[in-house]
């Protein structure tokens, strides 16, 4: 009787089982999909689109999880959440990636140092270009937002960012510059290219800065720009150590 019992349960659950699968959703369909977030890439039709595909039954059985991993692969999307909307709804919120530069040639990185790379040429016109190895993507973007605000204040605006696999910076600003810091203490030697910038200026145009010295610096002057006054920190001590 126990056995006859059991096999008696078990056929009653497949029956419902499939009786569930068979009518849910017929009896439950999912008929409108929300996408709801600040989309700039990703248009809400194509998100609807994108998410449909993956609706498999109706409001009870569609996999929430399924439908989420599906819209966080898209090369914008940062996160997103699902969930169900009774009777008939699903309601999707997205947020979007938001770079801050361009990250090599086929990339995008963000504030924290997340590099996405779209892959289908969608890359934001006028961005600043920051390269270095996919690791060091927080800690360039970090120094990239650093200097960025120390540059504006003497009026410079950086338009590229690197750091090879050495650990030396370089820096290109939108005037033409171009700033070696090397590997060591390179805040303070920023600090003091932004200390001597309006020198610099005044003495002509620099093409290269190169403070990859202990107590100076060197330059490297425009052809058509030579130095006017000659500034007491513009040749380093020959005795400096690079690095």
């Amino acid at each position: 009787m126990r056995a006859l019992l059991g096999l008696l349960l078990i056929g009653a659950m497949t029956s419902g089982a499939w009786a569930i699968a068979h009518w849910e959703p017929r009896w439950l369909p999912v008929r409108i999909i929300e996408v709801e977030g600040e989309l700039h890439h990703h248009s809400s039709r194509l998100l609807q689109e994108a998410i449909g595909m993956h609706v498999r039954g109706g409001i009870l059985s569609t996999d929430l999880h399924e439908i989420q991993r599906a819209v966080e692969d898209l090369a914008w999307v940062r996160r997103a959440s699902a969930r169900r909307i009774w009777p008939d709804r699903l309601r999707v919120e997205v947020e979007e990636h938001r770079p801050i530069a361009r990250w090599g040639r086929d990339g995008l990185v963000t504030a924290d140092g997340i590099v996405f790379r779209p892959g289908d040429g969608m890359i934001p016109a006028g961005l600043p270009l920051l390269e270095g190895e996919d690791h060091r993507a927080p800690e360039v973007a970090k120094r990239y937002l650093q200097w960025r605000d120390q540059l504006m204040l003497v009026g410079h605006i950086i338009q590229a960012l690197a750091v090879d696999p050495r650990g030396a910076w370089r820096l290109e600003l939108v005037m033409g510059t171009e700033i070696n810091l090397g590997t060591e203490a390179v805040d303070q030697r920023l600090a003091r290219y932004i200390a001597s910038a309006a020198q610099l200026e005044a003495a002509g145009q620099p093409l290269v800065v190169d403070l990859r010295y202990s107590n100076g610096f060197a330059v490297t002057w425009a052809t058509n720009a030579a130095p006017r006054v000659r500034a007491s920190t513009d040749r380093p001590t020959r005795s400096g150590k690079r690095g």
